[in-house]
Protein backbone atom coordinates (compact mmCIF):
# COMPACT_ATOMS: atom_id res chain seq x y z
CA UNK A 1 0.00 0.00 0.00
CA UNK A 2 1.48 3.40 -0.82
CA UNK A 3 1.27 6.16 1.55
CA UNK A 4 -0.11 9.31 1.27
CA UNK A 5 1.31 12.87 0.38
CA UNK A 6 2.43 15.16 3.39
CA UNK A 7 1.10 18.60 1.65
CA UNK A 8 -1.88 17.15 -1.07
CA UNK A 9 -2.85 14.35 0.68
CA UNK A 10 -3.07 12.46 -2.67
CA UNK A 11 -0.98 8.91 -3.01
CA UNK A 12 2.47 8.77 -3.56
CA UNK A 13 3.94 6.18 -5.84
CA UNK A 14 7.57 4.65 -5.25
CA UNK A 15 8.67 6.44 -8.43
CA UNK A 16 8.08 10.28 -7.14
CA UNK A 17 8.35 9.44 -3.27
CA UNK A 18 10.16 12.03 -1.16
CA UNK A 19 10.66 10.18 2.28
CA UNK A 20 11.55 13.10 4.89
CA UNK A 21 11.01 14.41 8.03
CA UNK A 22 9.21 11.43 9.13
CA UNK A 23 6.66 12.07 6.32
CA UNK A 24 6.36 10.80 2.59
CA UNK A 25 6.07 13.80 -0.16
CA UNK A 26 5.34 13.83 -3.81
CA UNK A 27 9.20 15.43 -4.99
CA UNK A 28 7.05 18.59 -6.62
CA UNK A 29 4.83 18.63 -3.09
CA UNK A 30 8.14 19.18 -0.80
CA UNK A 31 8.66 22.50 -1.21
CA UNK A 32 9.26 25.55 0.94
CA UNK A 33 6.42 26.66 3.00
CA UNK A 34 6.94 30.06 2.47
CA UNK A 35 8.50 30.41 -1.01
CA UNK A 36 7.16 26.98 -2.28
CA UNK A 37 10.72 27.02 -3.99
CA UNK A 38 11.18 23.02 -4.53
CA UNK A 39 13.85 21.19 -2.18
CA UNK A 40 15.74 18.18 -2.51
CA UNK A 41 17.13 16.16 0.24
CA UNK A 42 20.44 18.30 -0.50
CA UNK A 43 18.83 21.84 0.14
CA UNK A 44 15.70 21.93 2.88
CA UNK A 45 15.78 22.37 6.15
CA UNK A 46 13.55 20.79 8.67
CA UNK A 47 11.34 23.03 11.72
CA UNK A 48 8.43 21.65 12.75
CA UNK A 49 8.68 18.69 10.81
CA UNK A 50 8.25 21.24 7.57
CA UNK A 51 10.99 21.71 5.09
CA UNK A 52 12.00 25.26 4.47
CA UNK A 53 14.57 26.77 2.37
CA UNK A 54 17.76 28.15 3.84
CA UNK A 55 16.59 31.59 3.16
CA UNK A 56 12.99 30.69 5.19
CA UNK A 57 14.30 28.92 7.50
CA UNK A 58 12.94 30.20 10.90
CA UNK A 59 15.44 31.51 12.71
CA UNK A 60 15.44 30.82 16.80
CA UNK A 61 14.97 33.72 18.91
CA UNK A 62 15.31 33.45 22.68
CA UNK A 63 13.25 35.88 24.85
CA UNK A 64 15.08 34.53 28.14
CA UNK A 65 18.51 35.22 30.03
CA UNK A 66 20.18 31.95 31.78
CA UNK A 67 20.32 32.53 35.71
CA UNK A 68 23.73 32.13 35.13
CA UNK A 69 26.20 32.85 38.50
CA UNK A 70 27.89 35.62 36.15
CA UNK A 71 24.17 37.09 34.69
CA UNK A 72 23.34 36.87 38.53
CA UNK A 73 26.27 39.26 39.47
CA UNK A 74 25.59 41.41 36.51
CA UNK A 75 21.93 41.87 38.00
CA UNK A 76 23.07 42.87 41.01
CA UNK A 77 25.75 45.19 39.95
CA UNK A 78 23.31 46.87 37.72
CA UNK A 79 20.60 47.04 41.16
CA UNK A 80 23.39 48.71 42.97
CA UNK A 81 24.48 51.36 40.59
CA UNK A 82 20.77 52.33 40.24
CA UNK A 83 20.70 52.50 43.88
CA UNK A 84 23.87 54.72 43.99
CA UNK A 85 22.46 56.65 41.40
CA UNK A 86 19.50 57.52 42.92
CA UNK A 87 20.63 58.32 46.05
CA UNK A 88 23.64 60.66 44.93
CA UNK A 89 21.10 62.78 42.85
CA UNK A 90 20.25 66.20 44.22
CA UNK A 91 16.96 66.56 44.87
CA UNK A 92 15.07 70.04 44.09
CA UNK A 93 13.52 72.11 46.49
Amino acid sequence: MNPNCARCGKIVYPTEKVNCLDKFWHKACFHCETCKMTLNMKNYKGYEKKPYCNAHYPKQSFTMVADTPENLRLKQQSELQKMTLWVALPRPG
